[in-house]
């Protein structure tokens, strides 16, 4: 919405120095587009302290545990709990949701604390997975009972945990599905329900990361299997664009990290067997030149869409892409030159025709 409000300033002065607006209607038609509420500084402290609130209570509760009976420690733990939740609710009534997420969140972290107590109870001792999943879905379940933006973050990183615990990065992973599969699209529907960026950029991740374990639990993986996987980002990233372009709360942030994430997988794959076959230099070549090709989209992507990370994400992917290119072919200090100034001809005959057209 902030970037929808920016440009129709901007289109507003033009049309003003046209004469297609009058000067007097420019505030209000600014008036009838809302404003995004933006992280200030009071709130970004209210934040650091609730968290350090919470790593308080957790500390002092360890310094304590040894001299504490098991009944005691329980009693401790969950009078806390029960603290924050009360807290939380009250300042929900009291229409502070600052105060209630911030609440919420420490009540989430308590938990997870205090979560190998709780286990004893549910027989879930000795299996750091489970612990992590049941602080995960506590969490989410504080979410979704006081719309607490912070706890889904929280149970979304708790449950990435359990899905790595006792295992080795993408190991041991294929034979049963990760808990993410389920919880980062939750998540991503939470934080455009909600309009979080913090979740947003938490559930995007979780998102490629669910990728990343389809990829990772083939025995073999081959170029094709990460070709899809980059399309299958690739048509994510479109689809958050359309969001994005409909000024969509948060929208840019999945277009951004879906952009990202379908030209990782894109340029890994040209590293990889394709469907069972040997690796060429024609074959990488051509990678190298679909991989330019795609950084170069991006690039003119971001700067249509004035989206930053986007054209970032086109300039890193293009400058890897040039470089592996030049690797392959095992150029010289003076083909490598040339390459580079035939890239310099082709963007800027591009730009010179995508010019025209526009002021065609």
């Amino acid at each position: 919405m902030a970037a929808y409000r920016e440009r129709v300033k901007a289109d507003l002065d033009r049309w003003i120095s046209a004469g297609l607006v009058a000067p007097d209607k420019r505030q209000a038609i600014l008036a009838s587009i809302p404003e995004t509420r933006r992280l200030d500084a009071a709130t970004a402290l209210a934040w650091v302290g609730g968290i350090l609130a919470g790593i308080a209570i957790i500390a002092f509760v360890a310094a304590n545990w040894d001299g504490l009976s098991r009944l005691a420690r329980f009693a401790t733990l969950l009078a806390a709990f029960l603290a924050l939740a009360g807290a939380a609710a009250w300042a929900a009534h009291k229409e502070r949701a600052l105060l209630a997420n911030i609440a919420l969140t420490i009540a989430a972290l308590v938990f997870a604390a205090s979560i190998g107590l709780t286990g004893q109870i549910f027989d879930i001792v000795g299996d750091p997975r489970a612990a992590s999943y049941g602080a995960g879905v506590a969490a989410f379940a504080l979410a979704l009972a006081g719309r607490s933006t912070g706890a889904a973050c929280a149970g979304l990183v708790l449950i990435m945990l359990g899905d790595f615990a006792d295992r080795s990065w993408f190991s041991g992973m294929a034979g049963e599905a990760p808990w993410m599969l389920p919880a980062a699209p939750l998540a991503a529907f939470l934080a455009m329900r909600w309009g979080s960026a913090p979740l947003a950029h938490v559930a995007a991740l979780g998102i490629i990361f669910c990728c990343g374990w389809f990829a990772g639990r083939m025995q073999q993986p081959e170029g094709g299997v990460l070709l899809f996987l980059a399309i299958l980002l690739g048509a994510m990233a479109a689809g958050a664009r359309w969001l994005y372009a409909q000024d969509k709360p948060f929208a840019g942030v999945f277009y951004g990290w879906f952009a990202m994430g379908a030209l990782i997988f894109f340029s890994i794959a040209g590293y990889l067997p394709w469907f069972g076959g040997e690796e060429s230099l024609a074959g990488q070549v051509a990678h190298r030149i679909c991989w330019i090709s795609a950084a170069g989209v991006l690039i003119a992507l971001g700067r249509l869409d004035r989206h930053l990370m986007v054209t970032a994400i086109g300039v890193l992917g293009l400058i890897g892409a040039v470089c592996a290119l030049l690797a392959d072919l095992g150029l010289d200090l003076m083909a490598a030159a040339g390459v580079f100034l035939l890239c310099a001809i082709a963007a800027g005959v591009g730009g010179l025709m995508l010019r025209r057209k526009k002021d065609a």
